[in-house]
């Protein structure tokens, strides 16, 4: 009997080892997937919304924010606020790769190139760096360690406080808090993995945004929005939703699937607005087609 019950386990490990790893994340249900139509080589990177209106920016356009205008068929990019970065020449480039606004309408972009926050005023008149160079603050706790896997996303929390997230190998978050003398800068890595990521792919953040009191994360590379609870100083992963079954969709599948493609989040009461950057990758049911995407999804209670 010994035998026979030992036996049968070993039967029911070995089963449970060749099942494939279970998603937690509970898919979002799409309302619209819109071509992104705009400049020539717009690679939109981050999302945020002002007063119910979607604004991204680009990181091959660096002295422009784009309004995104819903249309029936089509989302299109239309310049809305042009600004002048101090100092900047022909020869600067910034690398954009986050943005977000505060209640009164200021924009703040993330600047991967330069690890700094660049504050833009709501009508683009006045723009001013605000942060001291951050790249030092995150290598000491471990982060940016591969070249061009640094600031990844960017989000408003209160007055003068914002965390970014660092991209990956590892990934992590930084918190600034310039209402201190001098500014209080926090980095640290963020090691738990609650979603499944498909080989040959690694542990990523694509953006993150703040919606009411709490704060959601976008992992690319698992196709999952989940929000971050923290508890006792410590970060930890929540509920996940995930729009795999989107971005993986024949009728919207690029043709590099490589890693993810998402690169902007926001959400209001309603919907979930992804964002994706297909650097000039085509569609595979199109390949004249290389606009990028933006996904409108269902927020799960949203009203």
């Amino acid at each position: 009997m010994k035998t026979i019950l030992m036996l049968t386990l070993a039967i029911c490990l070995a089963c449970a080892t060749l099942l494939p790893a279970q998603n937690p994340a509970t898919p979002l249900t799409l309302r619209r997937s819109l071509p992104l139509e705009g400049p020539e080589n717009a690679q939109p990177s981050g999302l945020t919304l002002r007063n119910d209106t979607l604004f991204t920016i680009s990181d091959k356009h660096d002295t422009v924010i784009f309004r995104i205008e819903v249309q029936d068929t089509a989302a299109v990019m239309i310049p809305a606020i042009s600004f002048r970065v101090p100092g900047a020449d022909e020869k600067s480039w910034f690398d954009y790769e986050g943005i977000t606004c505060d209640s009164t309408g200021n924009f703040y972009l993330a600047s991967e190139s330069q690890f700094r926050i660049l504050r833009v005023s709501a009508d683009g008149k006045a723009a001013e760096w605000i942060t001291p160079e951050l790249k030092s603050y995150g290598a000491e706790e471990g982060l940016f360690q591969v070249f061009n896997a640094y600031f990844e996303g960017i989000a408003w929390l209160a007055p003068d406080r914002f965390i970014l997230a660092a991209e990956r190998q590892p990934r992590g978050f930084m918190e600034v808090d310039l209402a201190e003398n001098p500014p209080k800068i926090q980095a640290q890595v963020f090691q738990e993995v609650k979603f499944p990521f498909a080989e040959g792919r690694f542990p990523d953040f694509g953006d993150l945004c703040r919606y009411r009191d709490d704060l959601y994360l976008l992992e690319r590379n698992a196709f999952v929005v989940t929000r971050l609870i923290e508890e006792n100083g410590e970060r930890r992963q929540g509920e996940g939703w995930s729009y795999e079954h989107v971005e993986t969709d024949p009728q919207w599948r690029y043709s590099d699937t490589r890693f993810g493609l998402a690169e902007g989040l926001c959400m209001d009461e309603r919907f979930i607005y992804i964002v994706l950057d297909n650097n000039g990758d085509s569609r595979r049911n199109n390949p004249h087609d290389r606009r990028p995407l933006l996904f409108i999804l269902e927020r799960p209670g949203g009203q």
